[in-house]
């Protein structure tokens, strides 16, 4: 059975920092930021329709990282810009820079469970799980009814036995083939 998280990471991290934003700055700014970021999401979106290797694809979510960097350097408040830039490395599979924002962002708002989870999934993408555990400890600290956490938490659990049963076989990498003649 294959689980949920192999099927949907991306737009399950997608969807769940799809939330609110942080209103730091006037009332004309924060418009004029919110439709920033808005232009910056529909460059995003009309990116991740199309075919991974598409020329287009690379340079909408070029557009779409300029425009949230500027915001970012504008307000390096903006919760909602960093969440966003984090989506945009996401679909660019620039992990380090994804992570580096994620954890920016939780600087911004540490007492968002949601952010933690993120960060968590992050590292998943990246591999790195042994660092998601600990991430997800601290969501389930901020709240520990937080079923997402735990799911993610068994999840990247049953990744890293499968890892260690792979390395203690010899066979780092998991198949059933040796790399050995």
């Amino acid at each position: 059975m294959m689980s949920i998280f192999k099927i949907i990471p991306q737009f399950l991290l997608v969807m769940l920092l799809a939330v609110t934003t942080s209103a730091t700055a006037s009332a004309t700014d924060q418009d004029n930021e919110s439709a920033r970021i808005l232009k910056a999401m529909e460059l995003y979106a009309q990116a991740t329709r199309m075919d991974q290797f598409d020329t287009k694809r690379s340079e909408l979510l070029g557009q779409s990282e300029t425009i949230l960097l500027d915001v970012i350097e504008k307000n390096s408040e903006s919760l909602d810009a960093h969440r966003k830039l984090m989506g945009v490395y996401l679909q660019k599979r620039d992990y380090q820079k994804a992570i580096e924002t994620m954890q920016t962002a939780i600087t911004l708002s540490p007492e968002d469970p949601k952010l933690f989870i993120a960060l968590a999934i992050l590292y998943d993408h990246a591999g790195a799980y042994e660092y998601a555990i600990p991430i997800l400890d601290e969501a389930l600290k901020l709240d520990p009814n937080q079923q997402l956490a735990k799911e993610y938490k068994a999840s990247i659990q049953q990744k890293i036995e499968m890892q260690n049963i792979a390395m203690e076989s010899g066979n780092p990498h998991g198949s059933d083939q040796s790399h050995s003649k």
